[in-house]
């Protein structure tokens, strides 16, 4: 099954961060002085509700969670593929001023984490991540890595009376509205999708989809308009109001809207209709064509779609003024698409100078904006988007603290998960163009493959790292251990590997495979890249005339970035931590699917130019001092090894051999 998920999985590239500087004191960690941690594994598919020893407050000397005094209100607004720089372009739009959208107003603010466990994320399983606050595949909705269906919070307000919405310009059956109500193993299931979705219609639905919905929903079950005229004319009468706007997606801002509601109008009315219940209720808004216009690096269209998103914020401000009690009021993204960097920008209604660096995904923070007690957990910190759920249960629920999720490994750049570092480097590199060094090396394993996190920092577009994998070390076959000459040249990253000037001499170390980045190009499951990625060079994993392509996961972590300026995680002397983290997946190298008993697998990180013909002074394990950047030849004179049982599991920690 993992396999077959992995064959299915999207692609993204890692920018660097440019957006507004809203914790730069931000670290890695997940805790919290006000949280507590005792909760299921997110992966494991547990909704973490009902639990009597799961941590929330408020509850009576049974583990019963007391009634709220104040029905709860929440709302989450989600700007599919809206990172930081949007956000920064949009005020420049709307205002003439960055820091100027009224989502930047609301007080608790910080930086999430997007990695799913294909990598990259895509809006799937980003949105699966905010609506049941389980990890799971790209494409996957609303299922955990195991695809069993998961509690979602819009499912678990409704079964606690609570009025629930759906807002969307795009259209209903789309990965990230459906991801709160729907579930299955692919999102290009829509019929699949639309039946759930006409099951059981949340109360307040609004969006495109028309072409795909207008049959399912009978008239005599739901209150039904097409237009922004009846829209307007209409009187809810109790019945799940369904309103679609579009045959498909709602048309872009800068189209003109023909008798259809804004995003805003929209919002408007769905807080209008779903206040009224005394129970309270949850709303779920997404601004979708962020993400289309990004997807098409549409410079004139980007920046109007997130205007038009921050008037639905907007409306959901103004109503919460009026209010006694704060509501819960959160402001996030799914990820971050495009790459996008704002250059500059003139007065109020003039399109921002812009540059884009491709046009899909990326592993970049994403911004949270947040009002409400519960969402403090928020403020100045730098969490997995895991976190967003936990907020926006712990105020379904009536919890008086939000109960913090635990996380699993995922390849999305941190590296502290993976242990201590088992080998630090010892020399400063200027070698080469833009900002790349490599300042430790983290190795551990577990059933489902081998960790490696390379701490350091990677500069966009230049310069090459390869991680060299011996998978029998000690049988002294291999690239450097026996007579292999490697010959492959067609692909840049296959040319690298074959002009790389190697010599080893480390008794029994050859490499059979290489998995290499040129320019910090992060690989997703499934990925097949010709600048990333690995490549099986020997015996049972390869030829050296013919490199076999084989599965692996990277990712960079977004405050190790550069791109033309030191990484924003970089101390002053340099070091960092977080980084290059990669998966081998067992599956991929060995044929029984987990490695023989007592296999070693030995490792080595290389920095050197992108043609791979001048190594610089810095690898990990380190060089022997001295070493100058620019050498012809990269002498190995240690590996770091690990020994694993017939699982995958490690015995014992990594170490420097010999």
């Amino acid at each position: 099954m993992l396999l077959l998920l992995a064959l299915s999985a999207c692609t993204g590239k890692q920018p660097a961060d440019d957006g507004p500087e809203l914790c730069e004191s931000c670290d890695d960690t997940s805790g919290d002085t006000t949280t507590d941690s005792d909760t299921g594994d997110s992966d494991s598919g547990d909704s973490g509700t009902g639990d009597s020893d799961s941590g929330e407050s408020g509850a009576d000397d049974s583990g019963d969670t007391l009634p709220p005094l104040v029905p709860p209100r929440v709302i989450l607004f989600v700007g599919d593929g809206m990172g930081f720089p949007h956000v920064r372009g949009g005020g420049i739009y709307a205002y003439g001023a960055e820091g100027s959208l009224v989502m930047e107003t609301l007080p608790n603010q910080g930086r999430l984490l997007t990695a799913s466990l294909t990598g990259v994320t895509d809006s799937a399983a980003g949105a699966t991540a905010l609506s049941s606050g389980v990890k799971t595949w790209n494409y996957v909705v609303g299922m955990d890595r195991e695809l069993a269906p998961v509690t979602t919070i819009l499912e678990e307000a409704r079964s606690r009376g609570l009025a629930v919405g759906v807002v969307t310009t795009d259209t209903l059956t789309g990965a990230t509205p459906s991801s709160f109500y729907a579930h299955t193993d692919s999102r290009g299931n829509t019929t699949d999708i639309a039946e759930q979705l006409v099951a059981e219609p949340p109360d307040v639905v609004f969006g495109g989809g028309l072409a795909a919905l207008r049959e399912g929903f009978s008239t005599a079950d739901v209150q039904f308009v097409e237009t922004r005229t009846a829209f307007k004319e209409a009187t809810p009468d109790g019945r799940p109001f369904i309103g679609l706007f579009a045959d498909w997606t709602l048309p872009y801002v800068d189209q003109g809207y023909v008798d259809q509601p804004t995003l805003a109008e929209m919002t408007a009315v769905a807080i209008d209709v779903l206040d009224d219940d005394p129970d309270g209720f949850f709303l779920i808004v997404e601004g979708a064509r962020i993400d289309h216009a990004s997807h098409a690096n549409d410079d004139d269209r980007v920046h109007l779609e997130t205007a038009a998103f921050d008037e639905a914020v907007t409306v959901a401000s103004d109503w919460a003024e009026g209010l006694d009690v704060t509501p819960t009021i959160v402001v996030t993204a799914d990820h971050e698409c495009g790459g996008l960097e704002v250059l500059g920008g003139g007065p109020a209604g003039t399109i921002p100078e812009s540059e884009w660096r491709w046009g899909n995904h990326t592993n970049a923070d994403i911004p949270v904006f947040a009002m409400g007690d519960l969402t403090a957990v928020f403020d100045g910190q730098r969490l997995d988007n895991t976190w967003v759920h936990a907020v926006l249960l712990a105020a379904v629920t009536g919890a008086a603290t939000v109960t913090a999720p635990l996380e699993s490994l995922l390849v999305d750049g941190r590296t502290t998960d993976l242990g201590a570092p088992v080998t630090t480097q010892l020399w400063e590199t200027s070698f080469g163009a833009g900002y790349n060094q490599l300042d430790a090396l983290r190795v551990t394993s577990d059933t489902d493959g081998l960790w490696v996190g390379v701490d350091g920092v990677f500069e966009y577009g230049e310069n090459a790292v390869l991680l060299l994998v011996d998978l029998d070390y000690g049988a002294g076959t291999g690239w450097g251990a026996d007579e292999t000459t490697l010959e492959d040249t067609d692909g840049q990253l296959d040319a690298l590997v074959t002009a790389m000037p190697y010599t080893s001499g480390v008794p029994g170390l050859g490499f059979d495979l290489v998995f290499g980045t040129i320019g910090a190009e992060e690989l997703a499951t499934g990925d097949l890249s010709e600048v990333g990625g690995v490549r099986g060079l020997h015996g049972e994993w390869g030829s050296a005339e013919d490199y076999w392509w084989l599965y692996g996961t990277s990712n960079f972590d977004d405050g190790n970035l550069a791109d033309g300026a030191p990484a924003r995680d970089a101390d002053a002397t340099g070091a960092t931590t977080g980084g290059w983290e990669l998966q081998l997946p067992w599956f991929t190298v060995y044929p029984a699917g987990l490695p023989p008993e007592g296999m070693s697998v030995a490792i080595v990180a290389v920095l050197l130019n992108a043609d791979g013909t001048i190594a610089s002074n810095q690898a990990l394990p380190p060089f022997a001092e001295g070493t100058l950047a620019g050498g012809a030849t990269v002498f190995l004179e240690s590996a770091v090894r690990i020994e694993l049982d017939g699982s995958g599991v490690p015995v014992g920690p990594a170490s420097v051999v010999p």
